[in-house]
């Protein structure tokens, strides 16, 4: 989940009814609360992407930050396309479509 107001993205484990427990901290986004995160993607390999005001921040399985792909103010972001390779990132009155080697997760519609 990512946090708009604050500095880290959360984890929590998901219970067989659906519910959530165990809030932890994920991963420490790069310019902490000034980066605003909102929109998430994750890859076929559990990267995950997280929309931020500087682009889209990515982070690996274990929290550990990736690299930015960079862009404009937040929004959301998917993977598509028939392979799942194109990311397609919204944010304000902009749309954004970047090709990937990451593939997007491959059971997941769109």
């Amino acid at each position: 989940m990512s946090n708009t107001a604050g500095e880290y993205v959360f984890a929590y484990d998901v219970q067989p009814d659906g519910t959530l427990r165990n809030r932890r901290n994920f991963a420490r986004l790069q310019d902490g609360a000034a980066a605003e995160a909102d929109g998430m993607a994750i890859d076929n390999d559990g990267r995950l992407y997280v929309s931020v005001w500087g682009g889209v921040e990515v982070f690996d399985p274990q929290g550990r930050r990736l690299g930015l792909i960079p862009g404009s103010g937040p929004g959301n972001l998917a993977f598509a396309g028939p392979d799942k390779r194109t990311l397609y990132i919204t944010g304000g009155t902009s749309l954004s479509r970047v090709q990937m080697i990451a593939q997007g997760i491959k059971t997941r519609g769109k």
